[in-house]
């Protein structure tokens, strides 16, 4: 499990700045403030060890990382991305890996990396550099009745959840461990994927059945739903809004991810009622005490709470969760991550001025109206 991050030079991380990861990690803070950042220095991380795959039976130890369309970044030319002053080069260190990222103007659309570290150093840390990594996008698809099977050119669910229904149908029967089990419910223990699927589906937004099929010979998976309460059969997910759509990969994903694998999962809150904020992060903590190292950027401090009922339930430690709070200083504009200590009771010791507070703000707000009214 990879135990920190450190950047330097890279957009608003003109400093050299810290982020701590645990068992499950949380970036959370305002907009524009490097959250988005710190999941794309992971991203060119992956490509290093993506490249130390593909040329691990030769001597090539420089590496080129796409800044744009690989794991779906969108950098744009690689020197508007480095904040040095002095020309340093943008700096990414992983536990003790250190790796220097070069632009240069024969390739703008990439940084290039000479890595001394071989593919078998790198998966000795696990996390980023495991042999299987997860990545699901903020910007996942919505309701769809059907998605093409590409399974080779897509790891898991896609960064978009495009191969969620053909990565279902591939392990539908296939028994997971205990550890992954829905936890709340003794009759619901049948192993096998599908069924604890619709068990956690059924959590996170009750009364929903799936059904997914496939057509092989045109290449396609098909999905149909039904809710429960209602009579009807089976019908096209576009009648069920964009919730199911969203949250399916990221069930799918936590139950199959590999331990000691890293699941990075953007909002996982879209398109949810509090309520099942709330328990998806209840289902990324058990997923985290199952062995996947996950880290999630979220809005929501129902997730964040979510995550913390889990770990007094079950026995994560306030060590395993690192909640780092992303923010920039309104004057000289440098941008700052602060990890938030918990105590045993899974409370924040020292809860920050912006950290999941609006709620607060707002309802204060509104007593001073309604006193001058």
């Amino acid at each position: 499990m990879n135990q920190k991050v450190e950047i330097k030079n890279f957009k608003c991380f003109t400093k050299a700045t810290k982020i701590s990861l645990g068992k499950i990690t949380g970036l959370v803070g305002m907009n524009s403030v490097g959250k988005s950042s710190a999941i794309q220095t992971l991203l060119m991380a992956r490509q290093i060890y993506d490249n130390a795959y593909l040329y691990r039976d030769t001597k090539i130890q420089e590496y080129h990382i796409d800044l744009n369309g690989t794991y779906g970044l969108q950098l744009g030319e690689a020197q508007t991305l480095n904040s040095s002053v002095e020309g340093e080069d943008v700096a990414v260190k992983i536990d003790d890996y250190l790796f220097v990222f070069s632009s240069s103007q024969e390739n703008p659309l990439q940084f290039s990396v000479k890595c001394s570290y071989s593919l078998q150093e790198l998966m000795k840390a696990k996390g980023i550099f495991a042999e299987n990594f997860y990545y699901l996008n903020a910007e996942r698809l919505g309701p769809r009745t059907y998605q093409s099977i590409h399974m080779k050119e897509t790891m898991g669910c896609g960064i978009h959840g495009e191969n969620t229904f053909h990565f279902i149908k591939q392990y539908e029967t296939k028994k997971i461990e205990p550890e992954r089990y829905f936890p709340l419910d003794e009759l619901k223990k049948v192993p096998t994927v599908n069924k604890q699927i619709e068990y956690w589906m059924d959590y996170v937004i009750p009364g929903i059945e799936l059904n997914v099929s496939e057509m092989t010979n045109l290449g396609i998976s098909h999905l149909s739903i039904r809710q429960q309460v209602f009579d009807t059969g089976f019908m096209t997910p576009y009648n069920f809004g964009f919730g199911i759509s969203y949250v399916l990969p990221v069930i799918a994903t936590g139950l199959l991810a590999e331990k000691e694998s890293m699941f990075l999962v953007e909002n996982p809150e879209a398109h949810l009622h509090p309520g099942g904020q709330s328990r998806i992060g209840f289902f990324l903590a058990c997923m985290a005490l199952a062995g996947v190292q996950i880290v999630v950027e979220t809005h929501s401090e129902h997730v964040i709470n979510g995550i913390r009922i889990a770990a007094i339930k079950y026995g994560l430690e306030p060590e395993d969760i690192s909640i780092n709070f992303f923010s920039a200083d309104s004057l000289s504009g440098e941008h700052r991550v602060r990890r938030l200590e918990l105590d045993e009771k899974m409370d924040i010791m020292e809860w920050p001025d912006g950290f999941l507070d609006q709620e607060e703000k707002d309802l204060r707000t509104l007593r001073k109206l309604r006193k001058n009214k």
